[in-house]
């Protein structure tokens, strides 16, 4: 039934204290091309206790890895061994280890604070091209060795880092009698602190996190069973508050059943789908005035509504044109225009941080394709295509897509994929998983 109703809606619808040293330009390379040679890198940490080295390797060796940009050449390969920022490599022994970069990382632990410093080196050029120093609690080490692997990748690629990051998405877990929980879920998004934000009692679906990463919303619907089957009774919109983690509120009682919510770029609006009456429009909500403003008007199903990252534009789907397609309006509602014209239909745009693509879920003849186009129209390419694969959203960076899908076998999981088209994975969730948010600010702490 949920399945069901899914398609009906997309029918209808840690403290850094110190950066300097910088001694050379950044080194931008372009991670948009297609399929690259990994970029060898040694990564060398060490402490004076010895306790945290091993695993700030493992992160930061994890993150950047999982990429597939980089490859860490193992330690034993290691010619030389620093045991301070302040010693210089000898670059002779690293080019013979075919390193292209060199990060080393010295870590102290006073008491409760942890003192990190990261020196990165160019190999080949012979230069250093980041130094920095970040502090925080002990207890944030893990937080801690993320920021110096967004560093590290920020530097080597140009890009930004999005390895502090959060994601959010349903937890679907089979109970007894072919029954489902849905419970809203919290993660780092590298898998670990994996928490659940609610209980089960209602269905929920499609979670969005606000733009400062404190509060998200998303929809809920509660249901009865009429001769044997489940039938919604309700659909609204709510809000939950992450920090304080209190009970999700209603955003307004509407003569109808709201969905497909998202935050404006500024935060200050909500704005979501009313369906009423056969039909279904978008509609904007503010959350500190409480006033309700209509976008679109008809008898057609528009649903699905994103915001440009500057606020200035709106996708959405919509069958006005009597197939399900994407257009694209002012933040106003005025001068619709269609974005899409395949054959397929439609659905789940969502544009990118950067601007530059709009990801969309695709569907026809029980295929689903998870693809990006340009915001005029141009460059539309499929990057991955499966049974029920759909739901996309961005990487902060607007560089990497995590999206759900279902297999043959009803086992329902996250991926992520680049905008290439290639280094597509599994993101690893303890029960089966649909409707993936990535936060999208970095360091979000909740």
């Amino acid at each position: 039934m949920l399945r069901i109703f899914k398609k009906m809606l997309l029918a209808c619808g840690l403290v850094m204290t110190c950066l300097s040293g910088v001694e050379a330009a950044r080194v931008t390379i372009d991670i948009t091309k297609g399929v690259m040679k990994p970029i060898s890198i040694a990564l060398n940490a060490f402490d004076a206790s010895g306790v945290l080295s091993k695993q700030f390797l493992e992160i930061i060796q994890n993150d950047l890895e999982g990429t597939f940009l980089f490859r860490s050449i193992p330690q034993k390969a290691f010619m030389q061994n620093p045991t301070s920022v302040a010693e210089l490599p000898k670059f002779s022994l690293w080019k013979t280890i075919n390193a292209q970069y060199l990060a080393n990382i010295e870590i102290n632990c006073t008491g409760g604070t942890l003192k990190v410093s990261l020196a990165l080196y160019d190999v080949l050029s012979e230069i250093k091209v980041n130094l920095m120093n970040i502090s925080g609690n002990v207890g944030n080490w893990r937080k801690i060795a993320h920021v110096i692997a967004n560093k590290i990748y920020e530097r080597v690629t140009g890009e930004a880092g999005y390895f502090d990051t959060k994601i959010m998405y349903v937890s679907v877990e089979n109970t007894p009698k072919n029954g489902k929980t849905y419970r809203l879920a919290l993660m780092d998004q590298d898998g670990y602190d994996h928490q659940f934000l609610t209980g089960g009692q209602t269905i929920v679906l499609t979670p969005r996190f606000a733009p400062n990463g404190k509060e998200c919303s998303f929809f809920s619907y509660k249901e009865k069973i009429v001769n044997g089957r489940r039938i919604p009774i309700s659909a609204s919109v709510y809000r939950l508050d992450l920090q304080k983690r209190s009970a999700p509120k209603l955003i307004a009682d509407f003569n109808g059943m709201s969905y497909a919510p998202r935050y404006s770029p500024d935060g200050n609006l909500l704005i979501f789908s009313l369906s009423s009456n056969g039909s279904s429009s978008i509609y904007t909500f503010n959350l500190t005035t409480k006033e309700v403003v209509r976008l679109t008007r008809g008898r057609c199903i528009d649903t699905s509504p994103c915001y440009s990252p500057d606020g200035k534009y709106i996708v959405f789907n919509s069958d006005r044109g009597g197939t399900q397609q994407l257009y694209i309006m002012d933040a106003d509602g005025s001068n619709v225009r269609r974005l899409s014209f395949g054959h397929s239909k439609y659905a789940t745009p969502v544009w990118s941080p950067r601007g530059d693509w709009i990801a969309f879920t695709k569907f026809g003849k029980g295929v689903f394709d998870i693809g990006i186009v340009r915001p005029d129209g141009t460059e539309e390419r499929v990057l991955t295509s499966g049974y029920l694969t759909e739901g996309p959203s961005w990487s902060p960076n607007g560089r990497v897509i995590i999206f759900s899908h279902q297999d043959y076998a009803k086992r329902e999981k996250i991926y992520s994929i680049d905008v290439t088209g290639y280094n597509k994975h599994e993101v690893t969730t303890p029960f089966n998983a649909i409707d993936p948010e990535w936060s999208r600010n970095l360091g979000v702490d909740n």
